[in-house]
């Protein structure tokens, strides 16, 4: 969604797998998901889309454990001071 707008949301990529209770943060570039579950046990995967395209996520990694319902946080600011 593009928060300036009235408009829609859009799809824009999808991850490997379905999963819930994944962590999520994004900057301008890129939206992150960092482990999550599965509907038979926690998952371990790292991956990433571009906002600015229309592809799925890339999987960069594993977390060194199975893991789900972490937090996530963002460094990004918008340009604030």
């Amino acid at each position: 969604v593009t928060i300036a707008s009235t408009g829609n949301a859009s799809d824009f990529g999808d991850l490997s797998a379905a999963n819930y209770a994944n962590s999520a943060t994004s900057n301008n570039t890129r939206g992150l998901s960092v482990g999550g579950s599965s509907p038979s046990a926690n998952v371990d995967i790292l991956e990433y889309v571009t906002i600015a395209s229309t592809g799925n996520a890339t999987d960069f990694g594993d977390l060194s454990a199975a893991r789900s319902a972490l937090a996530a946080v963002s460094a990004s600011h918008g340009g604030l001071q």
